[in-house]
């Protein structure tokens, strides 16, 4: 097996179909589009690992420059996963935001661990989402009730 190396999207581009197949494989966000991973490539701070050409793990941040950052859709694929191939690209993540004040990220409860030995702190705040799909939805079953 060839070393793995990890890459931010400027030094190695990273396709839309090859976040999609991993995005697939991990069981996240069927509904995402290539075009809509495009553009979020194009707008994110974005970090691969590579198996030669093919991607095996992500992550992506989104930030304000100076005070915050949020870490989205870190995934290493599980034919890869507990070699540290995750803290590494955490690491190269972090890195590439600099001093941003803050960095936050939304995690499942058994990776806790994980963030903590990576310098994360869990928080007591509750995390509270919006989704326009949702709200769509709810409309419309709404409107279904009525008539």
């Amino acid at each position: 097996m060839s070393p793995i190396t990890v890459r931010t999207y400027q030094e190695k581009n990273i396709p839309a179909p090859q976040v999609k197949r991993l995005y697939d494989h991990l069981g996240w966000w069927p509904e995402r589009t290539l075009n809509d991973i495009e553009s979020m490539l194009g707008s994110s701070i974005a970090v691969g690992a590579w198996d030669e050409d093919r991607l095996v793990g992500f992550a992506r941040a989104v930030s304000d420059g100076l005070f915050r950052a949020y870490i989205e859709d870190m995934g290493v694929h599980e034919d890869y996963r507990r070699r540290g191939l995750g803290r590494e690209i955490a690491d190269r993540i972090t890195a590439e935001l600099g001093d941003i004040h803050v960095v936050s990220l939304f995690c499942e409860s058994g990776l806790v661990d994980f963030y903590r030995q990576a310098g994360y702190k869990p928080t007591r705040q509750v995390v509270m989402h919006k989704s326009h799909e949702a709200a769509k939805v709810t409309e419309g079953e709404k409107n279904d009730e009525r008539t």
